[in-house]
């Protein structure tokens, strides 16, 4: 008979990060859902202050968990009231995360070769 697993899963680690999340937001007036709740794999959405919807997801990085949302936002999971305030946008993303989390824009494909010079050719332009 198998032992079960002392340690929780990822995914359950996650679900517990974005509900703790989940609950700031809510007591900040804002709504937020939690999506793929059953998966290994949640995602949290709420409205951001420009009225836009934004997207978070808990990882693990290094030696910690962390929020990440939108282009370059990122914050240490470990104190969700101030990653709500900054979602909520009652208090001003300060950076004190920077550079921990990769920016995962940097890493997407590029044009190369042929196709970077048939771009700058102007071809595409009549298809807009």
């Amino acid at each position: 008979m198998p032992m079960p697993s002392p340690e929780p899963s990822i995914g359950s680690v996650r679900r517990s990060l974005l509900s703790r999340l989940q609950e700031e937001i809510h007591g900040f007036g804002r709504p937020a859902l939690i999506a793929l709740a059953g998966s290994d794999h949640p995602v949290m959405h709420t409205i951001g202050p420009d009225g836009r919807r934004v997207a978070v997801v808990a990882m693990w990085l290094g030696d910690s968990w962390w929020f990440v949302w939108g282009r370059d936002g990122q914050a240490p999971a470990d104190s969700p009231r101030d990653v709500a305030a900054i979602l909520a946008g009652l208090r001003p993303a300060d950076g004190g995360g920077a550079g921990k989390v990769r920016d995962l824009f940097s890493r997407r494909p590029r044009a190369r070769g042929k196709q970077v010079a048939h771009a700058a050719s102007g071809a595409f332009a009549e298809v807009a």
